[in-house]
């Protein structure tokens, strides 16, 4: 009899045919899921609903499978055969070589209990029967049947008129007969199954034969038929799925879309499982108006690292008139316990692809792809690493110049003097561009540093004194005005001071019967960096960084080693932040500012005007201020700002305000605003947008959602989508329409005339337990939801 048990616990549901994400220690993990319009591997169910914004998976089960009993854990710790079994009956009758048990027959071991009509053992067959209103519960399955038969010589068994239905999940069916060859290979003849809750028959999968194969832990249906509501809709001749959440060869559900530019798109991945450690995904995308694109994805797990290659084709894009590709791969690595691996390399084909097709591997507004390899040796005092780095320019954007390579070496180490330490940093880099007519070079940097952290009591001071060593051998073009200033060789040494002090204060303090408290952290930081002409050096890897309240604290104001601005300045600053009783910051404020005894010379050039090149007198920064504030953790406030306090203007501003509500409903209003300064002449760095994102949960079924943004400075529409989800039980549908901008490259100038807009309408079908595992809870477009606050 113990033999029935682990046998009706092989019904796996076809829940499990989606291509599972495969855990770190046996496959591949740390892939992001997404929901664009190439379709994704669907998750195993314990993963199918793991984004921080989804609904939880309990709460999903609790709404959806109320009436399905939760999972039991098996308590008994001995080996079945040594489980007490147990019988009980209204009548016993002995026969020559049978005994049967007849009226209200319960048959218990250890968690699992069978009950029937009338359970009958033929001692000299070897065979056991149980007959009539046969009903079987563990803590993982209940089934009914009328009739039963066990073989025990042969462990064969056959079940008739069976139902079933799983505990703590999704999954139910039923069958004619279930077939147990005793040899881990179960046949079931005219059976049904479905991943709908109890009474709710969206949709089923029927098929004359299923075989279960638990010695290869796969299972095989023939002649099925996908019903939607009893209604035959697709039929199967064979397909496979899996019996666990290993990964399983097979189709993926398709997506529908609609746009002015590409027509209908259809998108229908194919999941190919080629080993544990390794899995890809061929995607063909029907573009009618462009054609047919492949699209392919390689995941992979070995010894020598972790990666991605991703590469798509449109060999003949009849809108473009001309080939279209995308290549992408990604790779990590970790060996011989010090040494570390990346690389990320990333090409398209033209400026225009990823505003043309929709791609997991690049978005409407990137304009810049990076494509690096670095090697890096990792000690706890030092480590080094060897870098070469390029980049793909999208438009009419400056090429940047390639760094092949750079050798870098890093190195710490504490002296036995309060808590006096040493800093090393050195790199040698090289510099190239495509372009001949573009200067190229070689810069060696070295910088050694001491710094004296002191701490008493809430007060800090800390001290820091290093000293910059920059070498550049430089091949300058000849004939190139724009270059008469550069030199082949340069050499430029200054040292840097910094002394950094404030204090800590804190006060308790209560309001409206709550406890808070308040920390005020002032500070005062004087920095001095001699003045050097630099104007002989090119710029290969610098670029002016954006300031805020904590970059007024840095000690170069640029990016990179090109330029080394001089400072004789002081800034002032001061923060403060609420925490509530729990620890969390509810809100944080500050404002600071730098005073420069003498005013800064170093400047970026810009080659392509020299007459920009204007120097600063002024005798301030602008004013720098930050506020980010919770208000119950309902509304959500942060704003940042820089003044001119000389002309009264705003130079650059943001605001975002939000209110969130359940099931992550939020509505999200936020503004950016970056003035043009008085030098500058290029409308295209003007900045005067006002957007908003919507997530509206109706229910725990139907969400809303719409994201708009606009340009006040130049009357135009970035971006507008609208659309609506709806989730349940058993399918889920997903309904958008986006209309958003392309990308510009021409003059600024006739922008309003000449920028093109596209629209489209998407449509998602999913059948969950099928292989389909949802839709996240927000929707992505030019504009990415960012979260509002960085409070603590």
């Amino acid at each position: 009899m113990p033999k029935l048990f682990p046998l009706l616990l092989v019904l796996l549901p076809f829940s499990l045919a989606a291509a599972d994400e495969l855990t770190q220690s046996a496959s591949l993990s740390g892939e992001d899921d997404n929901n664009g319009s190439t379709a994704t591997k669907p998750l195993s169910p314990n993963q199918a609903i793991k984004d921080s914004q989804q609904r939880s998976a309990d709460a999903f089960f609790r709404q959806c499978y109320w009436a399905v009993p939760p999972i039991k854990a098996d308590t008994n710790t001995l080996p079945a055969e040594q489980i007490p079994v147990n019988i009980g009956a209204q009548g016993l009758i002995g026969f020559t070589n049978k005994l049967s048990y007849q009226d209200d027959v319960i048959l218990t071991q250890g968690d699992k209990t069978l009950k029937a009509d009338q359970l009958n053992y033929f001692a000299d067959q070897e065979r056991v029967t149980a007959e009539g209103n046969v009903h079987f519960v563990n803590g993982e399955l209940t089934l009914d049947a009328q009739r039963l038969e066990i073989q025990l010589n042969s462990d064969e068994a056959s079940i008739y008129d069976t139902q079933y239905q799983f505990h703590g999940r999704s999954g139910r069916g039923n069958s004619t007969k279930i077939y147990d060859n005793g040899q881990n290979l179960y046949e079931l003849s005219d059976t049904s199954y479905s991943a709908c809750p109890p009474q709710d028959n969206t949709w089923s999968i029927d098929s004359s034969t299923l075989y279960i194969d638990n010695e290869n832990d796969v299972g095989s249906a023939y002649n099925a038929i996908l019903k939607i509501k009893d209604v035959p809709v697709f039929y199967f001749p064979y397909f496979t799925y899996p019996l666990s959440d290993a990964r399983k060869t097979g189709l993926l559900f398709p997506t529908f879309e609609i746009s002015s530019t590409n027509g209908v798109t259809i998108v229908q991945p194919v999941y190919i499982n080629i080993a544990p450690n390794m899995d890809a995904t061929i995607t063909p995308i029907y573009m009618e108006e462009r054609g047919t694109l492949i699209s392919t994805e390689y995941r992979y797990l070995l010894e020598f690292g972790r990666g991605k290659a991703q590469v798509e084709y449109l060999g003949d894009d009849k809108i473009r008139d001309d080939t279209r590709y995308l290549l992408h791969w990604d790779h990590s690595a970790s060996f011989a316990k010090n040494w570390r691996f990346n690389a990320d390399y990333n090409k398209v084909s033209d400026d225009f692809y990823f505003s043309d097709i929709d791609t997991d591997y690049g978005t409407r507004s990137d304009n810049q792809l990076l494509q690096t390899a670095k090697l890096s040796y990792l000690q706890s005092t030092w480590n080094s690493e060897v870098e070469v780095r390029d980049f793909q320019i999208l438009g009419d954007g400056d090429t940047p110049h390639k760094v092949l390579p750079k050798v870098a070496f890093s190195a710490y180490q504490p002296i036995a003097w309060k808590s006096l330490q040493f800093d090393l940093y050195s790199e040698i880099s090289r510099f190239e561009h495509d372009d001949a007519d573009v200067y190229t070079g070689t810069r060696v940097h070295v910088e050694p540093k001491l710094s004296l952290p002191l701490y008493y009591n809430s007060i800090f001071i800390n001290t820091e004194l290093k000293y910059m060593l920059s070498l550049y051998e430089q091949e300058v073009p000849d004939g190139v005005a724009a270059y008469s200033d550069l030199e082949s060789s340069v050499t430029r040494y200054l040292p840097s001071f910094k002394i950094n002090s404030g204090i800590n204060l804190e006060r308790d303090f209560s309001f409206f019967d709550s406890h808070y408290r308040q920390t005020l952290v002032p500070q005062i930081q004087y920095l001095y960096v001699p003045y050097q002409d630099q104007s002989d050096i090119g710029i290969y890897d610098t670029t002016t960084m954006q300031i805020d309240y904590y970059g007024l604290f840095r000690n170069n104001r640029y990016s990179g080693y090109d330029r080394i601005a001089d400072a004789d300045q002081i800034t002032l600053g001061v923060s403060s932040s609420i925490l509530n009783a729990q620890g969390k910051e509810k809100m944080r404020f500050a404002i600071g500012q730098s005073f420069y005894l003498s005013s800064s010379k170093t400047e970026l050039p810009v080659y392509n005007d020299p007459d920009i090149n204007q120097r600063s007198d002024a005798d301030r920064s602008y004013l720098i201020g930050a506020f980010d504030v919770n208000f119950e953790n309902d509304y959500f406030l942060s704003m940042g700002m820089e003044w001119d306090y000389e002309n009264n203007d705003i130079v650059k501003g943001n605001t975002t305000l939000e209110k969130r509500w359940a099931y992550n409903t939020f509505a999200q209003l936020n503004y950016r605003y970056i003035a043009l300064t008085e030098d500058e002449v290029d409308l295209s760095n003007m900045v005067n947008q006002v957007g908003t994102k919507i997530n509206w949960a109706i229910d725990t079924q139907w969400l809303t959602f719409a994201s708009y943004y606009y340009d006040v400075e130049f009357n135009h529409t970035y971006e507008n989508i609208i659309g609506i989800k709806y989730q349940s039980c058993c399918w889920a549908l997903g309904l958008s329409y986006d209309n958003h901008m392309l990308p510009y490259y021409g003059s600024i100038d006739s922008l309003e005339d000449n920028y093109e807009t596209e629209q489209s309408i998407k449509f998602t079908f999913e059948l969950m337990g099928l292989g389909g595992v949802g839709f996240k809870t927000s929707e992505q477009g030019l504009f990415d939801y960012g979260r509002p606050f960085y409070l603590q």
